[in-house]
């Protein structure tokens, strides 16, 4: 009898703990992403990098884009900003602040969508508003950002987010909040591996790794096995 209650305490302390672990949700990490909308390098990064690393990592991830740089503002923004790729990359830091400020109720899914389709045309840097079309955000909304001064006071939080950090290098990233120059170095050749060591207990990463694995695994020529 005793064995039996003890057998039902045990079930019951293991369906509290699932639930708990279930009301916690996935592990989740900041990821704050500070870029230039002309910059090469960011580019790469945010196609290459980003993309990917969201797409398997969504879930375990919150997002935010800060474009701005190497930039700075001339008399607090009175006299515009000078960009380290031209003002044509001032333009294009503008529109795409004022198009995420526009989406702040939506997705990081979202968000990064629109970016993507900005680093891939370069359409705000030229003037262009395809991206933001796409994105399904009011054209007007924005165009009234970036001529009425409201995009130059979104460039400043910008300007004063990204002064916290002080990049040496663009893109920077940093997690929760946090910058760290070993995770900065590793994010820019291998952004999943970087955030999966962050994420011990991810699914996702588990089945990551997995695939390196086997890829490796079967890539080992018939000589390496002897």
């Amino acid at each position: 009898m005793l064995k039996m209650v003890h057998l039902k305490l045990q079930f019951l302390m293991l369906l509290i703990i699932l639930e708990s672990l279930t009301l916690a949700g996935p592990q989740k990490i900041h990821l704050s992403v500070y870029y230039e909308s002309k910059c090469p390098d960011s580019k790469s990064f945010i196609l290459k990098q980003l993309m990917p690393a969201f797409h398997l990592l969504h879930d375990h991830l919150r997002l935010n884009l800060i474009p701005f740089g190497k930039a700075r503002s001339i008399n607090y923004g009175d006299g515009g900003f000078e960009c380290q790729h031209g003002s044509a990359e001032c333009l294009g830091n503008m529109v795409q602040d004022c198009s995420l400020h526009q989406m702040k109720g939506q997705s990081d899914k979202k968000k990064l969508a629109y970016v993507v389709c900005e680093m891939h045309t370069e359409a705000a840097s030229q003037g262009r508003f395809d991206c933001v079309e796409r994105s399904n955000l009011s054209t007007e909304y924005v165009e009234k950002c970036v001529t009425s001064g409201e995009g130059t006071i979104l460039q400043l939080e910008s300007e004063y987010y990204t002064s916290l950090v002080k990049p040496k290098f663009v893109p920077t990233v940093t997690i929760n909040g946090e910058f760290n120059q070993e995770i900065q170095d590793y994010a820019q050749v291998d952004l999943i591996g970087t955030l999966c060591s962050l994420l011990i207990d991810s699914q996702p990463c588990a089945r990551y790794y997995n695939y390196i694995a086997l890829n490796n695994l079967m890539n080992i020529s018939p000589r390496n096995t002897h």
